[in-house]
């Protein structure tokens, strides 16, 4: 009920449905044929603060991980603080008391800064950047492939599987 009253009849998630959660493990091999695993996650349903990107990457003795709101500062406002509502600290904030991660330099944390100025920096001079048109098409490939194995549930082998006309469930009409 409550979403027909926000959002009008005409949405109805069991005739068209939309991602909320994502889940996914890349198998991938490097150039010395040693297997390297990624896993990723994120869910539009998370309620808290920022924007929440978690990636684990594992392979033969190491490995990386990154999550947007383990920040080293934070801050806690307790029902006592008096003010007006407003985005008061950084956006994406769904609160205006508790506690709160504190993003110092969020377009940075999040890469924007260096990506967007190594972007402009490229077309300017005329290079080739970093990550190309291909660079691109291959991320696209191995979300398919994710999407794919997700309404499958097997695995799929991008070397012997054509997803070049897949589309996945989210986007049919």
């Amino acid at each position: 009920r409550r979403r027909k009253r926000v959002v009008g009849a005409e949405v109805d998630y069991s005739r068209r449905p939309a991602e909320d959660f994502a889940r996914g493990t890349l198998v991938l091999e490097d150039e010395q044929g040693h297997t390297l695993m990624i896993e990723c996650s994120t869910s539009w349903a998370y309620v808290g603060p920022g924007l929440r990107i978690q990636i684990e990457l594992l392979g033969p003795e190491y490995a990386m991980e990154i999550n947007t709101l383990g920040t080293e500062l934070k801050v806690f406002l307790s029902r006592e603080v008096r003010g007006s509502a407003g985005e008061d600290l950084v956006e994406k904030q769904n609160a205006e008391q508790g506690l709160m991660p504190v993003l110092e330099d969020e377009a940075g944390i999040y890469g924007y800064t260096e990506e967007d100025r190594h972007m402009v920096e490229c077309f300017r001079k005329g290079l080739r950047p970093s990550e190309t048109f291909h660079d691109g098409v291959a991320v696209v490939e191995m979300l398919m492939a994710l999407y794919r194995s997700a309404e499958t549930g097997q695995t799929v082998y991008l070397a012997e599987t054509d997803l070049s006309d897949y589309v996945p469930p989210v986007a049919r009409a």
